[in-house]
């Protein structure tokens, strides 16, 4: 079924990337450009600036968070208001005076995608340019940094006075990867951000200790500035305190959002709390279904054959809408 597995898109992409990249041994033309990059900024907050391209309606949340809005006469049981504020507790999100959507963003996947569109770095730029090479010669490529043995750190020097950085103020990405197929005409990208550990003193660590984002975009129109449309992409959350976070966008086709929450907690639906939610937004009929279980794992597992099926009753796999918190809500028009 289609959420059975919370982290299946980005499984399958792992897979999928593992198979579309260039051969080594095939001797291609198309070089792996990736080196590590270390940079300082004043700050990692995102907020659009008069005068200058908008900078929030990119970032990853920017249609679910106003999606989540109900229609005029909706009743959407407080579900939209909790999970805006868990929202703004994993992704950094300053929300507007009347909550409908935010006025900045600081977590480390929007900002490694603004510094990437932005332009500043020329390593990054290259990478851009090998996927444009590649898909117009026909020829696969990547570019990736564990390959490299590369490291991608950026720190956040405005409030540390030139001291030392809190674990928060130092983002380090694990991964970067672009790679090209030129048979599917796609782009993949993908990334992924470990949070520094803690200081044993620090009261209030961040939420967030991993995150990883993944998508492709299409070939033939994949831009080397600037930010590139995204056709399909899944951004996952692992957190210390609040349990983990998916969520799968599709901007073509469905024209759909879908939010898992897992081993999570502090969300009251129905006067319970449960440990699992998943929200499916369809922005064509302006819609949001909110599914929830307590308790109940993804799978049934058959002791006597050794397999296992998708349980029905897991928030990820139910699929009756009148298990659900239904609701209108607003029309996000960039989505329809």
């Amino acid at each position: 079924m289609r959420h059975s597995c919370f982290f299946a898109a980005v499984s399958s992409l792992a897979v999928l990337l593992s198979g579309c990249g260039p051969d080594s041994s095939s001797g291609s033309n198309f070089r792996n450009p990736a080196e590590s990059v270390s940079l300082s900024f004043e700050s990692f907050e995102l907020r659009n600036e008069e005068g200058l391209p908008e900078i929030l309606s990119k970032t990853i949340f920017y249609d679910f968070y106003r999606g989540l809005e109900p229609a005029e006469g909706a009743d959407d049981q407080g579900v939209a208001t909790q999970l805006r504020e868990r929202l703004d507790l994993l992704m950094g999100l300053t929300p507007t005076d009347d909550g409908s959507s935010y006025t900045s963003a600081r977590n480390p996947l929007d900002f490694l995608h603004h510094v990437i569109a932005s332009n500043q770095v020329d390593n990054f730029n290259q990478g851009r340019q090998l996927m444009r090479d590649s898909i117009t010669e026909g020829e696969g490529a990547r570019y990736n940094t564990p390959d490299k043995d590369a490291l991608i750190r950026f720190t956040e020097t405005g409030n540390n006075n030139g001291e030392e950085p809190a674990a928060d103020e130092r983002w380090v990405y694990s991964l970067l990867d672009w790679t090209s197929n030129p048979q599917m005409n796609k782009v993949f990208r993908a990334a992924q951000f470990i949070a520094r550990e803690p200081d044993a003193d620090e009261s209030s660590p961040s939420e967030v200790s991993s995150a990883l984002w993944s998508g492709h975009f299409d070939g033939p129109d994949f831009g080397i500035s600037g930010y590139n449309e995204v056709e399909f992409s899944s951004t996952s959350l692992t957190g210390r305190e609040f349990g983990n976070a998916e969520l799968r966008q599709e901007f073509i086709g469905n024209k759909s959002d879908t939010l898992s929450l897992t081993q999570t907690s502090g969300i009251t639906i129905n006067e319970e709390t449960p440990d699992c939610i998943r929200v499916d937004i369809d922005y064509v009929d302006a819609k949001v279904l909110v599914f929830t279980s307590t308790g109940e794992p993804p799978s049934n597992e058959n002791e006597d054959t050794g397999t296992s099926t998708p349980n029905p009753a897991h928030c990820g796999n139910q699929q009756n809408g009148e298990e659900a918190v239904a609701y209108q809500s607003v029309v996000i028009e960039e989505r329809q």
